[in-house]
């Protein structure tokens, strides 16, 4: 029963009340209101990143990856990793709440009006050798065949992306940056758009679309970068038609000098991108020479940084499971370097992935 004492409220009160919310409101459920603003303040590796980051950074689980792996606590987790990656990339729907733990977090300061408090979009946690823990190392008898042996379009399990928690599969919604903000992948060893070498798991661009476009994000520009002269006719006929017009390819490798003309950083900063634009970067042109250079760059220039929010990167180091993909025997680069440089781009803002 009411309490006679109490008055309901006057509907126009209502209404401020819900108005004001509105305005200020800085959630993990959807877009920002157009007075707040949002800036990044720091990364949060998850305790189970942490585990793996101490373990290779002190050697201790070097080249024991895949033992590690095959551990009934490291399957529990990355079943519960992949099953709840695929719910939110292929179907849109949200991260379990007790898969939540084993995420890392991407932590923003939410500015409105006076008001200001904090919000978190979750990425895949660095375990393993960065990539999907079930692709590289032989299989624990432990992992369900529905786990195991399923995989979306564009990857297999030497090309497995399916532990890829991009920011549009958070549930977070687009950042609101600007009325005319735009998404753009930036596509450096692009090959075509469908496939490499005839291979449709080793693709970039059209994984990019597929995904990006199951939970409502499209892009205004896909920029694509490949050394391998093609044919226009090969280039052009796996583009679909509604992707063309925002398709640039440029049938040119990149180079690592910084002014170089094909530098794609040069190119990028050169261009109207700013950074109410979505930049997403893809980076695997198998020249660690010239790929690690270009790395280097982004962490060492804070513009660059500032113009890049996602990147896809394949480091290629010396460890074990790899060495019949990379022939990194004799490398100096470890595991441990790319956790290092992994981390070091999260924290200053890029969701940064680990691209097989």
């Amino acid at each position: 029963m009411k309490d006679p004492r109490q008055r309901p409220w006057p509907l126009i009160a209502i209404v401020l009340t819900a108005l004001a919310q509105l305005a200020c409101r800085a959630t993990t459920s959807g877009a920002l209101a157009e007075s707040c603003t949002r800036s990044f303040l720091r990364y949060e590796p998850s305790a189970w990143e942490k585990e793996w980051s101490q373990g290779e950074l002190s050697g201790e689980r070097r080249d024991r990856e895949c033992e590690i792996l095959a551990t009934p606590t490291e399957v529990q987790r990355s079943v519960q990793l992949i099953r709840s990656v695929q719910g939110a990339m292929l179907r849109g729907m949200p991260i379990p709440q007790d898969a939540v733990p084993l995420f890392s977090r991407m932590v923003y300061s939410v500015q409105c009006g006076g008001t200001s408090r904090e919000s978190v979009d979750l990425i895949e946690p660095l375990v393993g050798i960065l990539r999907d823990p079930f692709s590289m190392c032989p299989r624990p008898p432990a992992v369900p065949d529905d786990v195991y042996d399923t995989f979306g379009v564009g990857e297999d399990r030497v090309q497995s992306k399916r532990h890829f928690l991009t920011l549009a599969a958070t549930g977070q919604g687009k950042p609101e940056r600007g009325p005319h903000s735009q998404n753009i992948l930036i596509d450096i060893g692009a090959s075509t758009f469908a496939s490499w070498q005839n291979d449709p798991a080793a693709v970039g661009a059209m994984w990019f679309v597929d995904r990006y476009r199951r939970v409502g994000w499209t892009f205004d520009w896909i920029v694509s970068y490949e050394i391998e002269k093609l044919d226009p006719d090969v280039l052009y006929r796996s583009v679909p038609a509604d992707v063309l017009p925002h398709y640039v390819y440029f049938n040119q490798g990149v180079e690592k000098d910084p002014g170089g003309k094909w530098n794609p950083w040069r190119i990028l900063k050169g261009s109207s991108v700013t950074p109410d634009d979505y930049v997403v970067v893809k980076l695997d042109i198998d020249a660690p020479d010239i790929e690690n250079d270009l790395v280097a760059q982004v962490m060492a220039d804070p513009a660059l940084q500032k113009l890049i929010d996602e990147m896809f990167y394949e480091h290629h180091v010396n460890t074990k499971p790899m060495w019949p993909w990379w022939g990194t025997q004799n490398a100096k680069a470890i595991l441990a370097d790319s956790y290092r440089n992994f981390t070091r781009l999260r924290a200053v803002g890029i969701r940064m992935h680990s691209w097989p």
